[in-house]
């Protein structure tokens, strides 16, 4: 048992052979990554393409905001944030010494929506077993991984001093893993891998519109050549180079332009709105961000989104989209972070969406004044909510028929009852 336990720390029982390592099938859409101009597309460039790096950082952005906290509940206070438990401080401001709570969980999200699957590693004190900090794992570090006797190790890329590098193996117990939809319960999803195709048209798109403006600022031109001996063709090509480098590209665009001899510009019939290049570069957008769940005014269609309301679509992104993400999270955190124990006694680790929708003043106070009349939200709380001081006695519940305060209310009650029981009217 002791051996068994030296190899398999050591790294011998796991090798390349046993490990799942996980690669993206790139030979299958070779034939579609071949650009108008040989340049190739690649996952390493999908973030070049302006509608990916705008959905990655809407959702990155987007869960980053919300506050990350423990909460407690209980029969007497109800459901509270509990600031006095020790994973509260790492979760809530600093994962470790150099990161802040937001930073990490950007990149977190960052990560998850790049390639599917994003890591964190759980350094935990050997004597108590408490978390003490977490390692954020860019996701090539994490290879592969193997079930052994019914549990789940994940093998890390790590360089020994002789700069060689091995698979460590990590217990699934020890490393928070977020990842996008996925096939087997284990590994995410790539979105760029499952958009390769869209992708690599867009590619090839904004690659031949990049060349058209680089080449012709304008539109598509000739120069038409009436050469009077094939002993003066020589010279022409030269002059048509001098043009070309001289006249042509953006930078040049509204000089004054000397043709050379012989020559004349005439207009070509093809234009850039009959290649569609822009409507398939639309219609392309669209699909990443659907893919992505975010709507389509957040990545620049407006046109997409004119009949629909626009606090309607942040709604819809946040019961949709973000709700989905943000169990996800809560789920792996809870599940690594928090005991069976701890969980069935109503401890949970969430995002306060709170912090999602921004409502205008009048919204905002009109649901303020609901909740006070409802007895549920005392005055105090809702001057902290506004950022404004709070005052005494304004911590007590008040009900709409007076606002007479709860507590005060129960008291009269109670006399009143006592009064009629001894048989004395409750008005002397």
């Amino acid at each position: 048992m002791a051996n068994l336990f030296k190899r398999f720390f050591t790294g011998d029982l796991f090798t390349n052979s046993n490990v799942k390592m996980v690669t993206g099938d790139d030979d299958y859409f070779d034939y579609a990554m071949q650009s108008a101009h040989g340049h190739k597309y690649s996952d390493t460039n999908a973030t070049n393409i302006s509608t990916v790096f705008t959905c990655i950082k809407i959702l990155s952005d987007t869960l980053s905001r919300l506050p990350l906290n423990v909460y407690t509940e209980n029969t007497q206070t109800g459901r509270t944030v509990d600031k006095e438990d020790y994973r509260y401080p790492i979760l809530h401001y600093n994962p470790n010494d150099y990161t802040t709570s937001q930073t990490f969980f950007a990149a977190l999200e960052y990560y998850r929506n790049l390639h599917g699957n994003a890591f964190a590693r759980i350094h935990r004190n050997n004597a108590t077993g408490k978390v003490t900090y977490l390692e954020l794992l860019p996701s090539g570090r994490i290879v592969g991984y193997q079930k052994v006797n019914g549990a789940l190790y994940y093998a890390m890329t790590t360089k020994r001093d002789d700069g060689t590098k091995v698979n460590e193996m990590i217990a699934a117990d020890d490393v928070l893993h977020f990842k996008m939809v996925t096939k087997d319960g284990i590994w995410g999803v790539s979105p760029i891998e499952a958009l390769r195709l869209n992708l690599s048209t867009s590619w090839k798109g904004l690659q031949t519109i990049d060349k058209y403006y680089e080449h012709n600022a304008v539109s598509p031109k000739a120069l038409k050549s009436s050469i009077p001996d094939a002993a003066y063709r020589a010279k022409q090509q030269e002059a048509v180079k001098d043009f070309k480098k001289n006249y042509a590209g953006p930078r040049n665009a509204g000089e004054m332009i000397i043709l050379p001899e012989y020559t004349e510009i005439q207009e070509l019939s093809i234009s850039m709105a009959d290649a569609e290049f822009i409507n398939t570069i639309k219609f392309n957008s669209n699909q990443i961000a659907a893919a992505y769940g975010v709507p389509p005014h957040l990545v620049g269609n407006y046109e997409a989104s004119k009949f629909n309301n626009v606090e309607q679509l942040q709604l819809n992104f946040k019961a949709n989209t973000m709700n989905a993400i943000a169990r996800m999270y809560r789920q792996e955190l809870e599940f690594k972070l928090l005991s069976m124990t701890e969980r069935e006694a109503g401890k949970t680790i969430e995002f306060n969406f709170m912090a999602f929708v921004e409502t205008d003043a009048k919204t905002r106070f009109e649901g303020y004044k609901t909740m006070f009349s409802l007895g549920v939200m005392p005055p105090n709380t809702i001057a902290k909510l506004e950022g404004l001081p709070s005052y005494e006695g304004g911590d007590l519940h008040f009900i709409p028929a007076n606002y007479m305060s709860v507590e005060t209310y129960s008291k009269k009650q109670k006399s009143e009852t006592t009064s009629d029981t001894n048989g004395d009217s409750p008005m002397e």
